[in-house]
């Protein structure tokens, strides 16, 4: 018997269960038609949604990207805040989500390193104005100097996100060298 469900709902449900596929069969080798088998639907529902293979993948990237940068953008927006605080929050950030992203097992998995570099790639476009702009407040408060604040903002971010894919180091010891080079950069 099929179950209706809000398209919203359904939509979401085939996002994820696509993710799950490409994760377990790797995202070359996964059809909609896998992904529709795997989420209990007709193929074409799948079509309905998304054009094509591509447009699901790219979806799902786009809002998980959103997902990952919400916590990291909502601290950047308290421009008020104290740098030393702002650092403190971002480790708090990085060591709870360290195992709680729901599609790491996806973009960690050995042969995904393209599709985990185009997941930073959106992280970085949505995160980037906000740490700019909270950069830039920090500057005009004359607690930091910057002489670009884009071009500092896309350093500090892209740097540390380098360092906190080296999954081999500790995350404690990830975020104290982040921590000891933004105070080197910044003070």
């Amino acid at each position: 018997m099929r179950i209706s469900k809000e398209p919203e709902v359904r939509k979401q449900e085939i996002i994820d269960v696509a993710m799950k596929v490409f994760a377990e069969k790797g995202y070359e080798a996964a059809t909609m038609k896998d992904i529709a088998r795997e989420a209990n639907v007709v193929a074409g529902l799948c079509y309905h949604y998304f054009q094509n293979k591509q447009e699901l993948y790219k979806t799902a990237v786009t809002q998980y990207a959103k997902e990952c940068s919400s916590a990291f953008i909502s601290i950047f927006q308290q421009t008020e805040l104290p740098l030393d605080e702002c650092l403190d929050a971002m480790e708090k950030i990085s060591i709870s989500q360290e195992h709680g992203y729901k599609y790491k097992e996806f973009f960690n998995k050995e042969g995904n390193e393209l599709f985990h570099k185009q997941l930073e790639l959106y992280m970085s476009k949505e995160i980037f104005p906000f740490m700019q702009n909270y950069i830039a407040c920090l500057a005009k408060r004359k607690e930091i100097q910057a002489e670009d604040t884009g071009l500092l903002a896309h350093f500090l971010w892209n740097g540390q996100s380098s360092v906190m894919n080296e999954e081999s180091v500790p995350v404690e010891k990830r975020i104290a060298f982040i921590r000891k080079i933004f105070k080197k950069i910044l003070d």
